[in-house]
């Protein structure tokens, strides 16, 4: 689902939170309801009567859930920042590197130390995850990268640091046509 951030004049329903100023340069903050009854606070920061950020409080419990940003200005939101777990903290993001309206890399904090562990990509526009990286021992430096390049659904390649050097001491290949060492 492609969400739009464009928000119309206020009315009865809108109450006006921040940037009560008229100058065009001060963001204003509109708190509306969304379609499904959650919470939205949707932000304009240049004057455009267009969000270029909005905060969900899906459940309305006074805590945000996602944040959607527009990074390019066209009107649509393209990044989303989500608090998963309902901690407060942000545990996931979610990009659409196209523009085609599909989030197609992910950046998840599975053990919520406030670091991503793992980063998945759509590189091929497929809707199937292609490229996988992870940090398995929560160290900061990946030490499992997993790829699919022929679409097929199985990773050709992985690379692992099984000894968490920083230094990847595996490769397998799925195809031995694939590697490069094989072909020397």
């Amino acid at each position: 689902m492609t969400e739009h951030a464009g928000f119309g004049p206020a009315d009865e329903d809108t109450e006006v939170h921040a940037g009560l100023g008229a100058a065009a340069d001060e963001p204003t903050i509109v708190r509306v309801e969304g379609e499904h009854g959650e919470t939205v606070y949707a932000m304009d920061t240049d004057g455009d009567n267009v969000a270029d950020a909005a905060a969900y409080d899906d459940d309305s419990d006074g805590v945000i859930d996602r944040i959607g940003v527009d990074t390019d200005h066209d009107g649509t939101f393209d990044t989303e920042l989500r608090d998963s777990d309902g901690d407060g903290r942000i545990d996931a993001v979610f990009v659409d590197t196209d523009h085609d309206g599909d989030k197609d890399v992910a950046a998840l904090d599975s053990d919520g130390d406030g670091r991503f562990d793992r980063v998945v990509v759509d590189t091929d526009d497929d809707g199937i995850i292609d490229t996988d990286v992870r940090d398995t021992n929560h160290d900061g430096r990946a030490d499992y990268v997993g790829r699919d390049s022929d679409g097929d659904g199985r990773r050709d390649y992985v690379a692992t640091d099984s000894d968490h050097d920083g230094t990847f001491d595996t490769v397998h290949y799925d195809d031995p046509k694939n590697n490069p060492l094989a072909q020397a």
